[in-house]
């Protein structure tokens, strides 16, 4: 019973204190991997080491096993380069979803004053905050989606919006897309798609997936939504 509370009081310990200390830097800076790594090094010693001062314990899981949920046979520690990149993740989240901020826009006119988060490039000497948050970039572009509801937030170009899971932006190139919106791609009355400009302007896949996006009768505000990776 006491070898049970001591292992449960070290489980603790590292969730609730060692991984939880850097988590207010990791929200706006990314750590170094060698500096994750160390922060790591150190927890696996920690929960390896025995009561003796002695005894430094015999690693007999690696900590990346570690890491994993228990009901896959890990110890549901966290692996911080992950979570550093999906701290800083929301920060783009919010980037996206809350462009009234004063944050966004202080971001959005230095970084990416004609697109949004998901287009923006790192640009020409970036701060290492931007540089941080860029890096979740991938991160957030894997993950978000826009509902179509009047096409007019949605750029037709360089937004998820297709309904693909695995690629949900167009591949189109043709020059008339470009500062287009999803509304300019409706009929005049705004009740459904032009089926003759999307011949004009669409390859054939794009076609195909624009066709199958509903439009309703009462067109509400375009809204962001995260994909459900389960």
């Amino acid at each position: 019973m006491r070898r049970f509370s001591h292992v449960l009081g070290k489980e603790v310990l590292i969730k609730s204190v060692a991984q939880a200390l850097p988590s207010y830097a990791m929200n706006v800076f990314l750590l170094p991997l060698e500096i994750s790594r160390d922060i790591e090094s150190s927890m696996a010693r920690f929960w390896w080491k025995s009561s003796s001062k002695e005894n430094k314990g015999i690693p007999w899981m690696s900590w990346d096993r570690m890491c994993k949920s228990k009901n896959n046979g890990g110890l549901g520690f966290r692996n911080l380069h992950d979570f550093n990149l999906a701290l800083l993740g929301k920060q783009g989240w919010r980037f996206l979803t809350r462009p009234e901020s004063l944050v966004s826009r202080i971001f959005k006119a230095r970084y990416f004053s004609n697109g949004t988060f998901l287009s923006a490039s790192l640009g020409n000497n970036p701060s290492f905050v931007w540089r941080s948050v860029w890096e979740a970039q991938a991160l957030v572009r894997a993950g978000v989606r826009w509902s179509v509801g009047n096409g007019a937030s949605i750029d037709v170009l360089n937004e998820p919006w297709l309904p693909d899971q695995h690629n949900p932006f167009v591949s189109s190139s043709h020059p008339a897309l470009h500062q287009a919106k999803v509304n300019n791609l409706l009929t005049m009355d705004m009740s459904s798609w032009d089926i003759e400009l999307l011949k004009d302007l669409f390859e054939e896949r794009d076609h195909d997936l624009i066709l199958q996006i509903p439009l309703g009768i009462h067109r509400d505000s375009d809204r962001k939504f995260v994909l459900d990776g389960s």
